[in-house]
């Protein structure tokens, strides 16, 4: 081969080396940005695209989550499967948000879920009652994770062992506990839901209230061993009366500050000197809610006269809170204040 022969093939075979490398190098940097593209939606290691979210995990994103509780903190690393409540109100509350655990205690005295959650606990299994939980329930459903109230605090060191387990204030606003329902359940949407149309009833029941109601006012009372209980507005129902629903309070209501109620003597009932009077009772009680309503004093009284007062069940009305009871509560409260004289 001549010396231009030999010039041109080198030629040629360094052209095609460059042409190779060129290919090679806009490959690579295709590549790099369609990695870097997956990466950006968040799919998984770039096996699935944006198209495709119905296929993502539904709690990618929301766990891990940290609840801060009585007892410190727990950090959920993933959405608990089976869930044991100690208290009546969470059901309600996971109910609410369209949850449900997988076993729950019922309230003292009876021996099912209450009755205004119809058949949506069926397959709920019983934990005990919430004065006593029934521990080999709990061990036997391998619960992963336990929700309680300091009102247990006495088995708070057993149940504690058995899976991680949050303790929650009895007290607490039931917006606070739905709040910390749903991180649990990843279910915010839905909770911020029940929380609106929970706001959007009571200002136009409040509404309605005022404009029927005026300046009359309301007690909420409960015949007892002890004596008849008048309960205030730092009381959760009286909360949900005298401030949700705007209703007025008699000036012995007014004067009841620092506890959620006060306790009288029979003798003393004119003394309340409400318009209204809603009447706790159950069957605990049944018997010393007969007596008064047979006693001429709480006969004397204008509302009785006028038939201004309602019987209303203290087990729906003071034992729940989870907001299905409490929207029960708002709809006999107005119902029976609007419907009525």
């Amino acid at each position: 081969m001549n010396q231009g022969t030999k010039g041109q093939a080198a030629g040629s075979k360094a052209y095609a080396a460059h042409k190779s490398r060129l290919f090679m190098g806009l490959m690579l940097a295709l590549i790099l940005v369609l990695t870097a593209c997956g990466a950006g939606t968040g799919t998984d290691s770039g096996k699935q695209s944006a198209a495709t979210p119905a296929e993502t995990p539904a709690n990618a994103g929301a766990f891990p989550v940290t609840i801060t509780h009585m007892k410190g903190e727990l950090t959920l690393n993933e959405k608990p499967q089976r869930i044991a409540v100690l208290d009546v109100k969470f059901l309600d509350q996971m109910l609410a948000v369209g949850e449900k655990p997988a076993g729950s205690v019922i309230a003292g005295g009876n021996t099912d879920f209450p009755e205004y959650l119809g058949d949506q606990p069926s397959d709920v299994q019983v934990l005990g009652t919430r004065d006593e939980p029934n521990l080999e329930a709990i061990v036997a459903l391998d619960p992963d994770l336990i929700i309680m109230t300091d009102f247990q605090e006495k088995q708070y060191e057993s149940v504690s062992k058995i899976a991680p387990t949050l303790v929650l204030d009895f007290y607490e606003d039931w917006r606070d506990t739905l709040a910390t329902v749903a991180k649990i359940t990843d279910k915010q949407d839905e909770a911020e839901k029940v929380r609106t149309a929970y706001e959007e009833k009571v200002a136009g029941m409040k509404t309605k209230l005022a404009e029927k109601m005026g300046d009359e006012t309301v007690a909420l009372i409960r015949p007892r061993k002890e004596g008849i209980r008048v309960h205030g507005i730092e009381h959760r129902t009286g909360g949900i009366l005298y401030q949700d629903l705007g209703l007025n309070m008699p000036e012995l209501v007014k004067e009841i500050k620092d506890d959620t109620s006060v306790e009288i003597s029979m003798e003393k009932v004119p003394d309340i000197g409400a318009d209204r009077y809603f009447v706790l009772s159950d069957e605990l009680f049944a018997a010393e809610a007969e007596a008064m309503v047979s006693n001429p004093v709480w006969k004397s009284l204008d509302a009785v006269k006028n038939n201004r007062t309602y019987d209303v069940n203290s087990t729906l009305w003071i034992a729940y809170y989870g907001p299905l009871a409490i929207n029960l509560i708002v709809d006999q409260a107005s119902e029976a204040l609007l419907g009525s004289n």
